[in-house]
């Protein structure tokens, strides 16, 4: 195995939040796997107090009621292990976009800036599988990767590490999940777009960019 893939440390995350809305959702859950290209260094997977209420789409698609989580830690207290797990790693999960900005928006209300290399392996199983669906548990299902307590967040990270060894071991050069890192981290347009809009509100409205 080239020493590029070993050398690397990725956190494996999933994050079930409570539904509420656009930008004002709030964990109820997180699972992050911490894993050194061979195997699972550390990891840490909790219930998440909210502070708010849980929809009941969501109480029915995971099982998670609020009396689970009114004893559960809040965000504030286990920030400090979500930091301690990330920090140095690449951050990997299915559809990452939705976990980072839940992430980045926790961190916020706390007043802390928090940022991380992220990788998606929806765009990765996309370039090296084929495949009917890539929603998680479909993928799963006709690659042949079990997928225990789906919509937990410990059972789909579970998975998406499993997914993601499948896709290590298909880049056999590195190559694919090189390029598509150093797409995800470029300054490109698309980019710049979604830093800049990532703070804005859920409201409607119009917007004006201006200067850089």
């Amino acid at each position: 195995m080239p020493y590029a893939k070993a050398s690397t440390m990725y956190s494996i995350i999933d994050i079930e939040s409570n539904g509420g809305a656009y930008r004002k959702e709030s964990i109820i859950e997180i699972a992050l796997f911490l894993y050194d290209g061979h195997e699972i260094t550390d990891q840490f997977i909790s219930l998440v107090n909210p502070e708010a209420e849980i929809s009941p789409y969501v109480q029915k698609l995971t099982g998670i009621t609020p009396k689970m989580v009114k004893t559960a830690p809040k965000f504030h207290e286990i920030a400090k292990r979500v930091i301690e797990i990330t920090e140095g790693t690449t951050l990997v999960g299915h559809n990452i976009d939705f976990d980072y900005r839940m992430l980045r928006q926790s961190f916020r209300a706390l007043g802390y800036d928090f940022k991380i290399n992220t990788l998606d392996t929806i765009p990765l199983a996309k370039k090296m599988i084929e495949a009917e669906s890539y929603s998680l548990g479909k993928l799963c299902k006709s690659i042949g990767i079990p997928l225990t307590d789906a919509h937990r967040a410990s059972g789909d990270a579970r998975a998406t590490l499993e997914l993601f060894k499948l896709l290590i071991a298909k880049d056999i050069d590195n190559s694919i999940i090189q390029a598509h890192q150093e797409e995800t981290s470029a300054k490109t347009y698309q980019n710049k777009i979604n830093e800049l809009t990532e703070d804005l509100p859920a409201e409607k409205g119009l917007i004006y960019f201006q200067n850089k």
